[in-house]
């Protein structure tokens, strides 16, 4: 089986992924995915990063794309993943604190949501986890009436300054959470 992508907003960033991942794969890890649309980050984390058994993948999103499940079924990691079909602001409140190794939020880019997505997935993130922001430069003025994420990411990134040390800043950001 293979899979069935319509749209590619992830393959240029594996390079990042591979770098800050690397030390993930074989081992049992825990990751968390705000914003999944149609799997392309889901399947590549369960193919490349989530290999060994007990490793999981939570992922959130306000829809289900028609192509999900047929492409996280095809990268073999349907048993080892759990989607959550609803806000992101709802979903991150009824998550365990400190169980992710890896959190990606890439969900929605209004200002408002991406640092209510960063401060509760702070949280929820171990010590020592990596978060990543996607779309860190996005502003498309035919999406961005409630804002775009460079504010929201610029102000996590100020506030939470003595609890993270930042990897990599351009398109995406990478932080690695270095206390509660």
């Amino acid at each position: 089986m293979s899979h069935t992508f319509q749209y590619d907003w992830f393959t240029g960033h594996i390079p990042l992924f591979e770098r800050y991942l690397s030390d993930l794969r074989g081992r049992a890890s825990y990751v968390l995915e705000i914003g999944c649309h149609e799997g392309r980050s889901s399947t590549w984390l369960l193919e490349n990063v989530l290999t060994h058994p007990d490793s999981r993948l939570t992922a959130i999103d306000i829809y289900v794309q028609p192509s999900y499940w047929d492409n996280v079924k095809a990268s073999g990691g349907a048993g080892k993943t759990e989607l959550l079909v609803k806000p992101s602001r709802e979903a991150l409140r009824g998550l365990p604190l400190g169980q992710y190794d890896f959190v990606y939020i890439d969900g929605s880019h209004w200002t408002i949501d991406v640092l209510e997505d960063a401060v509760l997935a702070f949280r929820l993130a171990k010590v020592g986890a990596i978060l990543a922001f996607d779309d860190y430069l996005w502003d498309d003025p035919s999406y961005n009436q409630e804002g775009v994420p460079k504010e929201a990411i610029d102000a996590f990134l100020h506030i939470y300054a003595r609890k993270i040390k930042v990897l990599e800043q351009g398109y995406q950001v990478w932080v690695r959470k270095l206390a509660d």
